[in-house]
């Protein structure tokens, strides 16, 4: 990971062996819980949402741009 992510980034999946499945998603919210970090994102091409543990969603992705207009308002990481 060579970047953190923040309520708002856009960041891009690129996966080295199987290219047809690159995709670009917002981060919608990164928490952690018991000691575990996670992330929720969706998808920019298909609206979908995914959450999952922070280390397994950046393992091929990387920061493309930040959306300022965040519609949450907050950014960072925010613990629960």
């Amino acid at each position: 990971m060579t970047a953190y992510p923040r309520i708002g980034s856009v960041w891009a999946f690129r996966y080295p062996d199987a290219p047809q499945h690159d995709h670009e998603f917002r981060v919608t919210g990164v928490f952690t819980k018991d000691g575990v970090a996670y992330i929720e994102s969706e998808r920019l091409d298909s609206g979908a949402l995914h959450r999952g543990r922070l280390d397994n969603s950046l393992d091929h992705a990387e920061p493309v741009g930040t959306d300022q207009a965040c519609p949450t308002g907050r950014s960072g990481m925010h613990h629960d």
